[in-house]
């Protein structure tokens, strides 16, 4: 009995199915957006308030950073070990409850626990989500569909960005927190309307049974392979044998170079446009707008041409364009108006790679450790980005910080050359 073809044979989804759980992921990824980005907008006025040093404002991130790195190792391993709906709830009802209790905040210390909680849930939830999507929909929309799930992170930035201004001036900063209570719906309906996929509840179903016969005493052979290989902790997975080692790794560095880009820019470029440009606040704001745009385009993009022509050809366009345009607009834009409508593809290389990652990670491991390798390789990758905007303030000390940025468009010909050597084309297969 081959558990491979047995699961296989099981995985049809229902249309509703697919695209509620589509619904749901992209809901949950919109409401980490939310909740992650409300802290930057409002961070001037708790500074204030709890007379917090730039420091120590800046470790309420680090506290974020870290905690996403610990739930996104944590509740990946659990959502593989015990499902995927339940735990994907309890991650967005983490977080959202943790935002919301920002509001009660009376000391900095409860702020540092609250936002490591947010940090816990929203390390969790994105791998989850990624792989419900890649298990019920089919192999020819696999990429379209992951990069759906993406694009709710914009949407949920883009509310970040304007609820402050609406909020704030008449309720106050701690009102703006509030909102982050509202995925906690979300929650509710993960866990009233969504199912586990096909393939992970066979793959339990087929343990179950297995164990029942090793339990009896009957088990073959290749049955006791079988059922030894789905006894590995789902971390070992990654590290099964040279080969998937070497995927690993370099999905992981992927990974990071994808967020290191994503961070570093647009983290420093509103600081850049403000003290060499004299862009004000409006400006500022606009060109993150027509940015977020570009990704928005850039995300979806990848999904249809990951779904056409290949994820490695579609992985190498992105690379290519992006290290051009990057030498093209760090190096040769120089007049505010180029730099503020060329931010659009700027967006839509820098950040467009995001809609692919969820269709491949999901395409090199099995159901078993499936949520685990979404998390622990993207969230490794994007821990270790988060010292991006360091490194690149280290490398400005000298006073040219767009000097130093422009040096982005170094580390996506490194993507390029990782992807061709670690990374399989994964394109039609069918998830085991």
């Amino acid at each position: 009995m081959n558990v491979t073809t047995d699961v296989q044979s099981t995985t049809e989804e229902t249309k509703e199915k697919r695209y509620k759980t589509l619904f749901g992921s992209a809901l949950g990824y919109a409401a980490e957006g939310l909740d992650m980005l409300l802290l930057s907008f409002v961070l001037v006025y708790i500074l204030k308030e709890f007379h917090l040093s730039p420091v120590e404002g800046g470790n309420l991130t680090l506290a974020t950073t870290i905690g996403m790195l610990i739930g996104s190792y944590l509740f990946g391993f659990i959502a593989d070990l015990f499902g995927r709906i339940r735990t994907m709830a309890f991650t967005i009802l983490l977080f959202s409850l943790a935002t919301a209790l920002i509001y009660f905040a009376t000391d900095y210390w409860q702020l540092l626990i609250l936002r490591f909680l947010v940090g816990m849930g929203v390390g969790g939830e994105f791998g989850i989500g990624m792989a419900i999507v890649t298990e019920t929909w089919s192999k020819e929309m696999r990429a379209k569909a992951t990069s759906v799930v993406a694009l709710g992170w914009q949407f949920g930035v883009l509310v970040a960005s304007l609820l402050p201004a609406f909020i704030v001036p008449h309720f106050g900063w701690r009102a703006v927190f509030l909102f982050g209570l509202i995925p906690a719906l979300l929650a509710v309906y993960v866990r009233k309307s969504l199912s586990e996929p096909k393939i992970w509840e066979q793959k339990q179903r087929y343990k179950k049974e297995l164990l029942q016969k090793e339990a009896e005493g009957n088990l073959t052979t290749t049955e006791a392979e079988q059922l030894k290989q789905m006894k590995k902790f789902p971390l070992r997975k990654l590290f099964a044998n040279k080969k998937v080692t070497i995927t690993t790794i370099g999905l992981i560095i992927m990974s990071f170079i994808q967020n290191f880009g994503y961070y570093g820019i647009f983290t420093w470029m509103p600081t850049i446009l403000a003290n060499k440009y004299n862009y004000t606040l409006a400006k500022a704001s606009g060109w993150m707008f027509i940015s977020t745009i570009g990704m928005l385009i850039g995300i979806a993009t990848f999904g249809i041409l990951a779904d056409k022509i290949g994820r490695r050809k579609t992985f190498t366009i992105y690379y290519v364009g992006g290290t051009i345009y990057c030498l093209i607009y760090f190096f040769l834009f120089t007049d505010s108006t180029l730099l503020l409508w060329g931010s659009a593809l700027l967006g839509f290389f820098a950040n467009g790679m995001m809609g692919g990652f969820g269709a491949v990670l999901a395409e090199n491991y099995p159901a078993e450790a499936r949520s685990t390798a979404e998390n622990f390789i993207f969230g490794t990758g994007r821990g270790l980005a988060g010292f991006g905007p360091v490194i690149i303030g280290l490398l400005a000390a000298g006073g040219n910080l767009m000097g130093a940025l422009s040096l982005i468009f170094i580390i996506y010909p490194i993507g390029l050359v990782t992807m061709l050597l670690c990374v399989p084309e994964t394109k039609d297969k069918v998830l085991e």
